[in-house]
């Protein structure tokens, strides 16, 4: 059953440990399908790769929890991971025998767009995929227009109304509504 627009952003805290990055995958896609997204196998597997990439780095890196945060565009569904390392991240260059270092580069090539940005918490990473239209979507879609103003309802997870959706923008203070991811 889909959500109402308003409530949208989502977000939750992931505990700082690598075997809490499945859960939360799950739950940014349980929260897309709940918003009444029909994302299909392909994208839902894409959202969950990206996801997980993101939250991996973000508990590997820092060694703390980080706040996961969902969000439906109107167009695209948003994805921002919070963490307490303010060092930007960049595109590395991993070696063909390196085990790690390339999950940016898929980030990079199956999401719509992504970035990062400095906050007072540290950074938000995040990335959006653009969601094909489907009846449902759109009807759940439509109908909260009506009810909450797009910029109102985008600007719950941070507070404030952004200028452009292209810029991101951090989630500290967020009032979204939070759930705490079971240890």
């Amino acid at each position: 059953m889909s959500r109402p627009f308003e409530e949208s952003p989502y977000a939750f805290t992931v505990p700082p440990r690598v075997e809490a990055v499945p859960a939360a995958r799950d739950r940014v896609a349980d929260r897309a399908r709940r918003l009444g997204l029909e994302l299909g196998e392909e994208l839902t597997d894409d959202l969950k790769l990206l996801t997980g990439e993101l939250v991996a780095n973000s508990v590997t890196h820092t060694k703390a929890a980080c706040v996961v945060c969902i969000r439906w565009t109107g167009e695209r569904l948003r994805v921002e991971v919070t963490d307490v390392d303010p060092t930007p991240v960049a595109l590395s260059q991993a070696l063909p025998v390196d085990e790690h270092g390339r999950g940016l580069f898929l980030v990079a090539a199956l999401a719509t767009e992504w970035g990062s940005q400095s906050c007072v918490a540290g950074k938000t990473i995040w990335f959006e995929l653009e969601v094909p239209s489907s009846a449902e979507a759109t009807m759940t879609v439509a109908t909260a227009h009506s009810e909450v103003p797009t910029e109102q309802a985008m600007a719950s997870c941070t507070g404030n109304a952004p200028p452009v959706l292209a810029k991101p923008l951090p989630i500290v203070g967020a009032r979204a509504r939070a759930e705490y991811q079971a240890a």
